[in-house]
């Protein structure tokens, strides 16, 4: 049980920091070699990728941050083992230019080990987040669609 509880800490605690932009003190809770990866397509986003070493995952969140702020961040649906731990949750993202807002689904995955984060996966709706930036000229009919694409 002790170990399930640290990674459910531990999961809560990292998310937290990004939400809040607090990339010092990220970096210390994450392994020197860190993969981290914001699943999607590049052609839709290019902040999507795979990114070695908590240097370059940090830049990738700033990266980010340039084009959105994020707001209101809510966990939802967590799960963990000794492991490691994951979590559904949204955010209000702001586009810092045209100052429009979207509601972002996201789910994370992170793996521990020796109380760092080795491994961290992030799934957000890039449809949604590239519509907001500009990168799509409207928002894709299926994102408008109701359940199940109908």
């Amino acid at each position: 049980m002790a170990g399930r509880s640290l990674s459910m800490d531990l999961l809560e605690h990292v998310l937290a920091l990004r939400a809040e932009r607090c990339f010092d003190r990220l970096q210390d809770v994450l392994s020197a070699r860190v993969t981290y990866q914001l699943a999607g397509d590049r052609r839709l986003m290019p902040y999507a990728g795979t990114f070695q070493g908590r240097t370059n995952a940090c830049v990738a969140f700033q990266s980010l941050d340039v084009e959105f702020e994020l707001r209101d961040f809510e966990l939802s649906h967590t799960l963990a083992d000794a492991t490691g731990a994951a979590a559904r949750w949204c955010a209000r993202w702001v586009n810092r230019g045209t100052r429009e807002t979207a509601l972002i689904q996201g789910f994370s995955h992170l793996r521990f080990a020796d109380g760092l984060v080795v491994d961290w996966v992030d799934f957000i709706d890039t449809a949604t987040a590239s519509y907001l930036a500009g990168w799509l000229p409207e928002m894709p009919a299926f994102s408008m669609s109701g359940p199940a694409g109908r």
